[in-house]
């Protein structure tokens, strides 16, 4: 039995406000973690807060957040909180929104001792230099949006 989906047609990134004024539980972690004061732990988050941009659309919220240099670090969620059944074409098109169509991004694994596993977020690092190409990874592009149903093991849905 074959499963349809429906077809989504994918909504554009607008920018949102931030998540700012704090809420308290936020703080109150903050001044855990960092051992400081409520007003340091306050001035931390506004300077984490200053390098980050939001965006929104129907299904995702992202923080595009400037790690310095030419980095940018996106951090992808859902907007109901639920965990994301992902679809590369989304994260693909989150990159080429926000960082840029010729800048490439990655998605890490880390060791389990730098692993952040807090809620249900997806987390891109991108160069914003369009001419940088990371060491890994295809030279050439190669893309099939016909369906392949005659190939065992090749499918692709449609666009």
């Amino acid at each position: 039995m074959k499963i349809k989906r429906p077809r989504y047609k994918w909504q554009p990134l607008r920018q949102s406000a931030t998540n700012s004024p704090f809420h308290d539980a936020v703080i109150e972690e903050t001044v855990r973690v960092y051992n400081v004061t409520r007003e340091e732990a306050v001035a931390k988050l506004e300077a984490y807060e200053a390098q980050c941009t939001y965006w929104i659309n129907d299904l995702y919220q992202v923080q595009r957040r400037e790690c310095g240099g030419s980095m940018v670090h996106l951090n992808i969620r859902r907007r109901d909180g639920g965990p994301i059944m992902r679809d590369w074409r989304h994260f693909q098109q989150i990159k080429n929104e926000l960082v840029g169509e010729e800048c490439e991004a990655i998605e890490l694994y880390p060791a389990e001792s730098r692993k952040v596993d807090t809620t249900n977020k997806y987390h891109l690092y991108a160069v914003t230099d369009p001419t940088f190409r990371f060491p890994v990874g295809f030279d050439e592009r190669d893309v099939e949006y016909e369906q392949l149903s005659d190939k065992p093991g090749l499918r692709q849905r449609p666009l």
